[in-house]
């Protein structure tokens, strides 16, 4: 970092130091989206000038080898070239992959953001209220890809769903279309996956064979029994139970083979090297600090770190469409996200392209 850069981070320090003065160069409702409470995302400020001629706030999920520029202010174009090349400096002694920068509706790049390298992100089909947010993005290490669709889940539990649809595009076939038709084929496709409420991976696997007869689709799982039913238990469960073992027939009469061997971070790597995308089920917890089992899309890797849609958003505490789409997660992050219950299962499924 510059010695002319000073730096803040955590929810508390971001807000004494708006109150210190920064909020009123901000302008009141530019100050509002700095104030969120980013606490679980490292909110950090950076100024340049003595007399603050620089601001940047940024966020940087847990677990994800990327960092957010949440807003950019300036009142000197040359404090802020040199306050965006301290942002990338951190991001690189971090060990991201990506600098990600959101910009308000209708904001145009910076000439210093195109000269540095940012390109546009596409556009999401929908995104929870912040389609309305642009992204642009820096990668920072080679890594070139097909940039996937977004959508934003519209419901706690409908993830799998999503998942399945975002990768419906990847391989060929209509997933979302961006109208008012998506929330329909959102809630279908989960009544079709759904071990009510979340879609377990041979279920999932079943209702994508389904829907994309030309596909190969494999399941990994490594665990004997129904899954996902740890909140269960009596007749709930057993129902549950019995509508997996629907699944498991189904995969069979459908040639979706079921692997009991566990995956490793590694070999999920290297098959989507391969042209393999894979639909993970993880713990939120090493990102969100809760515990809650959800679906997300790897679609690229260079081997060493994977490139996943996570079609959660938490837009309550400042993310928008922009942190989860095309998010890169190092493979030493991917091994505790890729975990779920008390004996650690781990559920993949894997989608070819071919």
């Amino acid at each position: 970092m510059s010695p002319s850069t000073t730096m803040v981070t955590g929810h508390q320090a971001v807000m004494e130091a708006l109150e210190a003065g920064l909020a009123g160069a901000l302008g009141e409702q530019r100050a509002a989206l700095w104030r969120l409470d980013r606490s679980a995302y490292e909110p950090t400020i950076r100024t340049r000038g003595e007399a603050t001629r620089a601001a940047v706030l940024t966020s940087a999920r847990p677990a994800t080898a990327a960092t957010k520029i949440v807003d950019l202010w300036w009142d000197d174009a040359e404090e802020a070239a040199a306050l965006l090349e301290d942002v990338i400096a951190a991001a690189i002694d971090r060990g991201d992959a990506v600098v990600k920068w959101e910009t308000g509706p209708g904001v145009e790049a910076p000439a210093f953001a195109n000269a540095r390298g940012f390109v546009p992100l596409r556009s999401p089909w929908s995104a929870k209220g912040t389609e309305v947010r642009g992204g642009l993005v820096l990668w920072l290490r080679d890594l070139p890809h097909h940039e996937p669709g977004y959508y934003a889940q519209t419901t706690m539990f409908t993830c799998g769903a999503v998942a399945a649809l975002i990768a419906s595009e990847e391989l060929g076939s209509t997933g979302f279309r961006g109208d008012s038709s998506d929330r329909d084929r959102e809630v279908d496709f989960w009544r079709r996956a759904s071990n009510y409420p979340a879609c377990e991976p041979v279920g999932l696997a079943v209702a994508i064979r389904e829907d994309l007869r030309t596909v190969p689709v494999g399941v990994s799982l490594d665990v004997e029994g129904p899954v996902l039913l740890e909140d269960f238990d009596g007749f709930d469960r057993d129902f549950r139970a019995e509508l997996q073992e629907q699944s498991w027939g189904k995969a069979e009469a459908l040639g979706v083979p079921v692997s009991r061997t566990r995956v490793t971070v590694e070999q999920i790597a290297a098959r989507i090297v391969g042209g393999e995308i894979a639909l993970l089920l993880i713990d939120e917890h090493p990102m969100h600090g809760t515990h809650g089992p959800h679906w997300i899309v790897a679609h690229a890797s260079d081997g060493d770190v994977v490139v996943v849609e996570d079609p959660w958003t938490e837009s309550d505490h400042g993310e928008t469409w922009v942190d989860t789409h095309d998010l890169p997660i190092a493979l030493a992050d991917l091994d505790r996200l890729v975990t779920w219950g008390d004996d650690g299962y781990r559920g993949v499924v894997f989608l070819g392209r071919g």
